[in-house]
């Protein structure tokens, strides 16, 4: 997919600066899911992605850790959502509003269902929000560049186990269905109660499903299990390294 290429974020920036109006613009790539490097940024101080960086990232509504729905494409905020947390005031008060962009429009772009880059869209305060059309626009260029969600939802037990991502250690382990479907939502980095969210089971019975993955696997934590995970993966879905900016 166009996401793979090592130039990816500075083109993608130069072509949504010329389809509409920012103030400022970020490229990032995503590692496990939560960690944010590789800027590649336009228009925005080094001041205050040191500021985002240390500190901000704790709050912003959009950080690609707090998107848990593999369907988001594309997030926005602005300055009408500051009563809706104390977190999102503190961000757009703090960080948005001292850079003069109280509106933002975050992009996801994922590999299978874990989200892999994201770019920030910042529009200044004597601008209008991002409209319908422009975030339908941007949603068509996440699709477009092979960074978008899998076609449909887990609507089921079945369709929770296709979507496990293949691995060579995973696999290799016997696990009974329901093990596999909880270890495959293991993998994407998915809480207990978005795990029986997606598969309709209460949280203890997810709880009692989650040790047994782990006893098998031979991990004693989660962040354990992830980490195995993610690094046997490589051998059969290739994934950005470090020189490519993860």
């Amino acid at each position: 997919m166009l996401l793979d290429s090592l130039d990816f974020g500075d083109r993608l920036l130069s072509l949504v600066r010329t389809a509409m109006p920012l103030d400022g613009c970020c490229f990032y790539r995503v590692m496990e899911g939560r960690h944010i490097v590789e800027h590649r940024i336009q228009e925005l101080s080094p001041f205050w992605l040191e500021k985002y960086s240390d500190y901000y990232w704790r709050h912003d509504p959009l950080h690609p850790s707090r998107m848990t729905d593999p369907h988001v494409r594309v997030r926005t905020i602005g300055r009408a959502d500051r009563t809706k947390s104390t977190f999102t005031r503190e961000y757009l008060t703090g960080f948005l509003a001292p850079q003069k962009t109280m509106y933002q429009t975050e992009l996801y772009f994922r590999h299978r269902s874990r989200i892999v880059a994201g770019a920030s869209l910042l529009r200044s305060n004597n601008r209008c929000s991002f409209s319908e059309h422009e975030l339908r626009l941007l949603e068509q260029l996440v699709d477009f560049s092979g960074g978008g969600p899998e076609p449909s939802p887990i609507e089921s037990h079945e369709s929770a186990a296709e979507d496990a991502r293949p691995n060579p250690w995973l696999d290799s382990i016997l696990l009974t269905a329901k093990e596999r479907q909880i270890a495959g939502l293991m993998a994407r980095a998915l809480s207990n109660k978005e795990i029986g969210q997606h598969l309709g089971i209460a949280l203890p019975t997810v709880k009692t499903h989650v040790g047994r993955v782990l006893e098998k696997c031979g991990e004693t934590n989660r962040l354990a299990f992830l980490h195995r995970f993610l690094k046997t993966e490589a051998e059969v879905i290739p994934s950005f390294n470090r020189d490519e900016g993860l």
